[in-house]
């Protein structure tokens, strides 16, 4: 009608929402708006509000703008809840064979699976993974498009009456069986992959990677199959505590005892050597028993004092520790490793020094002695003494070869093995062929090397006693001087462990390792407490074990 009028009514007015939105039975019976229309119809018209409410032209759903995101996950495998291979073959063959049950195939098989069954089973997983890796590459193939993957078109590819990706490779005319020259191609990110790279490394006993790349390669071409055996190798616990290694940080500073000037053997190091053999006395069928030597090394000129023990107890050792005090002085400091002969050695000590007597005679020479003991299991921590030993017992048998000496040519023998390392030059010779002298221990000791011929003194030298002390002490001061501007300046570098790694932190898993048990008896353990050293590396203190 051309007078009519088109007015607008709010959505919490119209009574045609309440049949087109909704409304419960309970409500409706009370519900006055759809009984009685809007309140505004008992109103005069003239009352009536005619405007229409605007809505801004961002807000219409017509023109709001529509957000898309894009999804990056991932494709999954539904059997990548899996952990045995050969369970999941078997799992689908079975599957396949309920089907072709259902289907009412004319001879269903019953009773163990075939080997052609498994087969087929192994072809459909592999199909499965190649559509969720390989989706593209399938396309091409399929519509015999170029290959665009690069690395993947170097092993021209190929799709077998089957609809399995094959290798295409170069080998057509080898004697291989046509797996070995075409095999299927698979993903490294494929949850088959690692099941198959697992399965392998237990057929073959844990072996290295080429092994395994050898036999898997017969059936299936993973890509950058190193990386897939990498991972399984990595979270095998076998494997990783046969070629796990501790962690080795940056080496260590000098020890003050090590750089610093002091008297020869003030500060020293103690180690065994041995066991060697000794004859009673010199008869045919006299008695042979084992002896050791007790090495004594100077911290601070490298001087070394070699001493005979019968018998590796504590009483032996003391005894000989007397011996070196009375020829080379009470010595400051001792370090050592936890053999049990020194540690006996430092309680009986101990005592020693705090009874009464031992007090008495401290007081009296005011002087103690301060026994370091190395961390259990760091034989690094003992260098300069392991070096000692090294070349006591490198010379020692050279020289005595099968020979079984008795006491007095031993300890004739040890004493020239003495001067022959206290002679030994502590820094390197200078090229120039007329320059033969060297800075050697026994200049710290006597002056001089030990094996070198004594000068002859005039008589008027042996008068003149006060010159000659102090030409001896001018020589002393100068041979410091050379030890701390040649040999010092040489323990600046680091021969090895030269890389910062990172710390070990509270609640790390490792493994800990026991000489006395083999690998796979090594126990798994979490770390509680870390101490810091002086150079900001921290080292584990505490650790709680928490398996076999």
């Amino acid at each position: 009608m051309p007078d009519c009028r088109w007015l607008h009514i709010k959505s919490e007015e119209n009574p045609a929402d309440c049949a087109s939105r909704g409304v419960l039975p309970s409500v409706l019976s009370s519900l006055s708006l759809y009984w009685q229309g809007p309140r505004f119809l008992h109103d005069d018209v003239a009352s009536w509000d005619v405007t229409v409410p605007s809505i801004p032209i961002p807000e219409l759903p017509e023109t709001r703008p529509v957000a898309l995101v894009l999804s990056t996950e991932q494709p999954s495998e539904w059997y990548a809840s899996f952990s045995s291979y050969d369970r999941l073959v078997r799992v689908v063959a079975y599957i396949y064979r309920f089907l072709q049950a259902c289907k009412k195939h004319p001879q269903p098989a019953i009773g163990a699976l075939q080997r052609t069954e498994l087969d087929d089973s192994i072809s459909k997983l592999v199909i499965m993974s190649q559509r969720c890796f390989y989706k593209t590459l399938a396309h091409e193939l399929l519509t015999s498009a170029r290959v665009s993957s690069k690395h993947l078109s170097r092993l021209r590819p190929f799709l077998d009456p089957s609809g399995v990706i094959r290798v295409g490779g170069r080998l057509r005319y080898s004697h291989l069986n046509y797996g070995s020259k075409h095999p299927m191609l698979l993903a490294k990110q494929s949850h088959l992959s690692l099941l198959i790279c697992r399965r392998w490394h237990k057929i073959t006993c844990h072996a290295g990677p080429r092994i395994m790349t050898a036999l898997i390669s017969r059936d299936f071409w993973i890509v950058s199959i190193k990386s897939v055996l990498h991972t399984v190798t990595r979270a095998c616990p076998v494997c990783v505590r046969f070629d796990a290694k501790p962690p080795q940080p940056i080496m260590a500073d000098l020890p003050a005892a090590r750089v610093q000037q002091s008297r020869p053997f003030a500060r020293v190091g103690v180690d065994y050597a041995g066991p060697l053999q000794m004859r009673e006395v010199q008869l045919r069928k006299s008695r042979v028993y084992k002896v050791w030597i007790a090495v004594f090394v100077c911290f601070s000129v490298k001087a070394v004092h070699l001493e005979v023990v019968t018998e590796l107890s504590t009483e032996p050792f003391l005894a000989a520790f007397d011996r070196f005090v009375a020829r080379r002085g009470l010595p400051s400091e001792i370090f050592s490793d936890c053999g049990t002969t020194f540690v006996g050695a430092d309680k009986q000590l101990q005592l020693l020094i705090n009874s009464p007597d031992g007090q008495r005679t401290i007081s009296q020479a005011r002087t103690s002695c301060q026994w370091h003991f190395n961390p259990p299991s760091a034989p690094h921590f003992g260098g300069l003494w392991e070096a000692a030993v090294r070349s006591t017992k490198r010379l020692l048998i050279r020289t005595m070869g099968t020979h079984v000496l008795m006491y007095e040519e031993f300890t004739t023998l040890l004493t020239r093995v003495e001067a022959v390392l206290n002679s030994r030059p502590l820094t390197p010779l200078t090229t120039d062929p007329a320059d033969l002298e060297y800075l050697s221990p026994g200049h710290f000791l006597i002056g001089q090397p030990l094996l070198a011929v004594p000068p002859r003194v005039s008589f008027e030298s042996r008068v003149n006693l006060t010159q000659r002390w102090k030409l001896l002490d001018q020589c002393h001061q100068a041979f410091w001087r050379r030890w701390s501007t040649e040999y010092l300046t040489s323990l600046q570098g680091r021969s090895k462990w030269t890389t910062e790694i990172p710390n070990v932190k509270v609640n790390d898993m490792v493994v800990i390792i026991d000489n006395q048990s083999p690998p796979l008896a090594w126990r798994l353990g979490r770390i509680l407490e870390v101490l810091p050293g002086n150079d900001g590396v921290k080292y584990a203190s505490t650790a709680r074990v928490i398996g076999v």
